[in-house]
């Protein structure tokens, strides 16, 4: 492989004030090999807190419950209380995979055209921009159906977490550094995240006692604390009078969904993703099923040849996926098309069977394609993975839309709110994905799981918006095609296709992660591509996690460095 990102320091110590219980194995790395149990997430606090949950007897779901909780009081910039969540759920006894939807919500009383005609400013930021969270409720729905300790049990270590505090760590500051301007617009929000308008010091205790309410009574009273108590009528208050047109029943009639996950063979592997609404799962299956047949032997998937065809591929894939797939009655029978036999011949017929030069390629990635929040470099999201010995694993993408999503905070309910209207086409109103009252904008989140003879083989996400697929896929083709671990797939260096949002942006661009060979834009650029370089901190292509089951039956818990992710089991 080539040369790989540097391994971020391991975090000096964890600062958590929770109760006393027994430590785990691991602590502070970015691969633990765990012989019961093992969770990785993007903050060492947060996956600390799920750990103790396992070793206190909760199972894999009462731990990501515990995970994803305490990822919005330690990594706020990806996810919280405030926004959406896809899961999916693996069941040790029956093998069963299942798919739990718990994206954003427009407001049933949207008016489209005064949203439209807001300026873009108010429609990415600010209450405006604010769906019906979805996060809190499908937490509860998965852990009704599958968690064995108290739902109280499960989220007070995430409230207790918030009240303790977490340390401003140097991987936390480039995170936070290009939202401190939006942030401090907002005086919540700059009241929680910065110290008087500016990035917190190094080191500092950020602490967040009216988050930490909210999540006590969220323990207590459970999601309805959220959707039909005194914190949705909070929240509706401050949202109404800034613009948005949320109300009370928004909230009360939210309902996640248990949903059939796609799944498609690749080789000897069935692999497993969210369905529409979401994007990115589809992307992946399909990519992979149009590269089915290349012969990967003796070659490098970092090489031109290798990231050619992975472009052609993605740009004739992007059209495909943008006109047919969202929150639409049709969406699930043209995601069945695009990834039947005949949809994969026509992909890989038109992407692989044309000359080298990119300039040959189809223009599909064109000025008619809409272009949605998740398509820009600020979108971002978090995940997580929990797994047992057993064979149940909870592999959890959730996020705000954007870092820090619409950088508001709820008054005084310490909730940062997502920014997920900006995921509707704004442009085109027949679209499968135009904004609509009620409806859910789509997403690129794509957690998978990959299994092999009906036994777990890796199960993994990405955060990154539009890179999401694009990473995923190379690692799917880095781990089973080319036989490199987890680990090593999730710290090489990436490339992705980009694909453009506005009129006027270049086509057949790839973007490339530092790490990658000094010549290869020269050499992009001699075959018709164009490339740009983006840093390895993880605010572009972000940083993913991951659990791999290994041919002994020990889980290798994997955490990406290139953010603060951490990996812990026992």
């Amino acid at each position: 492989m080539h040369s790989r990102l540097p391994l971020r320091l391991t975090f000096v110590a964890l600062t958590l004030l929770l109760s006393a219980g027994p430590s785990p194995c691991a602590v502070g790395r970015e691969l633990v090999v765990a012989k019961r149990f093992a969770v990785t997430s993007g903050h060492p606090a947060a996956s600390f807190a799920g750990l103790k949950v396992l070793q206190s007897g909760g199972n894999v779901i009462d731990a990501a419950v515990t995970t994803s909780m305490a990822m919005g009081v330690a990594a706020p910039w990806g996810s919280g209380l405030g926004g959406k969540l896809v899961m999916l759920y693996r069941e040790g006894d029956t093998g069963k995979i299942y798919c739990v939807e718990a994206l954003n919500a427009a407001p049933q009383k949207l008016d489209t055209e005064t949203f439209i005609n807001l300026p873009r400013s108010q429609r990415r930021h600010g209450y405006a921009s604010v769906c019906v969270p979805g996060l809190p409720a499908g937490l509860e729905l998965a852990h009704r159906r599958w968690g064995e300790l108290s739902w109280e049990a499960v989220v007070t270590p995430a409230a207790e977490l918030a009240e303790a505090g977490v340390n401003f760590e140097p991987e936390m500051q480039p995170l936070f550094e290009h939202k401190t301007e939006r942030l401090s617009l907002n005086p919540a929000a700059a009241q929680m995240y910065l110290c008087e308008k500016q990035l917190p010091a190094l080191g500092k205790k950020l602490r967040f006692p009216k988050l930490a309410q909210t999540l006590r009574e969220v323990a207590a009273h459970g999601a309805d604390a959220f959707y039909r108590g005194d914190v949705a009528q909070r929240i509706v208050k401050v949202a109404r009078s800034n613009g948005s047109a949320l109300t009370l029943a928004d909230f009360e009639q939210y309902r996640p969904r248990v949903i059939e996950p796609l799944e498609r063979r690749f080789g000897d592997y069935e692999i497993a993703t969210p369905p529409p609404p979401t994007t990115g799962g589809i992307t992946v299956l399909a990519a992979l099923g149009a590269l089915e047949q290349v012969d990967w032997a003796g070659r490098d998937l970092r090489d031109l040849e290798s990231i050619e065809q992975l472009s052609r591929v993605l740009n004739q894939l992007y059209p495909l996926v943008d006109r047919g797939i969202a929150d639409h009655v049709k969406s699930l029978d043209a995601a069945r098309q695009l990834l039947s036999t005949e949809g994969i011949e026509a992909i890989r017929n038109e992407a692989l069977a044309v000359g080298a030069a990119a300039s040959r390629v189809g223009q599909s990635a064109g000025d008619d394609l809409e272009g949605t929040l998740d398509d820009t470099a600020d979108a971002s999201t978090s995940h997580l993975v929990v797994a047992d010995s057993e064979g149940n694993v909870a592999c959890v993408t959730q996020s705000l839309s954007y870092h820090f999503g619409a950088s508001v905070v709820a008054a005084d309910t310490g909730v940062l709110l997502n920014n997920s209207m900006c995921n509707f086409n704004t442009r085109n109103l027949d679209s499968v994905n135009a904004i609509a009252p009620g409806k859910r904008p789509r997403s690129t989140i794509a957690p998978v799981i990959v299994m092999r003879d009906n036994e777990v083989r890796l199960a993994f996400g990405i955060p990154g918006g539009q890179r999401i697929a694009s990473t995923t896929a190379l690692i799917l083709l880095d781990t089973l095609r080319k036989g490199h671990s987890l680990s090593e797939a999730l710290i090489d260096w990436r490339y992705h296709l980009r694909r453009p949002v506005e009129p006027g942006q270049p086509h057949n661009q790839i973007d490339l992660e530092e790490g990658a060979p000094e010549d290869l834009r020269e050499r992009l650029a001699a075959r018709g591509w164009r490339s740009a370089e983006w840093r390895c901190d993880g605010s572009y292509f972000g940083g993913g996690n991951g659990v791999e089951y290994l041919p002994d039956g020990t889980l290798a818990a994997v955490a990406d460095p290139r953010r603060t992710n951490d990996a812990m089991g026992q």
